[in-house]
């Protein structure tokens, strides 16, 4: 996982930690929203992406976009192997 102003989450655990504390800054009462807005297919069947668009509101906390490869699984199902979130909302100042 690829996510802003942290190192890359590799394992399980740091995916989860790195959701936990995307989530964890966001004030109680704000709404998530996300929309998938292309989605394409490897001729091979085996391998897509997906390239879309988040929010969270009330108060306007943060917008951006994503995109997450998936790759067919030998049971039949997706897993999602790599996702990446950047904002479009500009950096925040370094703290001194």
């Amino acid at each position: 996982m690829l996510a802003p102003n942290v190192p890359i989450a590799r394992t399980k655990e740091e995916i989860r930690r790195t959701w936990m504390q995307i989530f964890a800054s966001v004030p109680a009462g704000a709404t998530f929203s996300g929309e998938t807005t292309k989605v394409e297919v490897a001729r091979s069947g085996d391998l897509a992406y997906a390239i879309g668009t988040y929010a969270f509101a009330n108060p306007a906390i943060d917008k951006g976009k994503f995109v997450d490869v998936w790759k067919k699984q030998a049971d039949g199902s997706w897993k999602d192997v790599v996702g990446m979130i950047n904002s479009d909302l500009p950096a925040s100042p370094p703290t001194t």
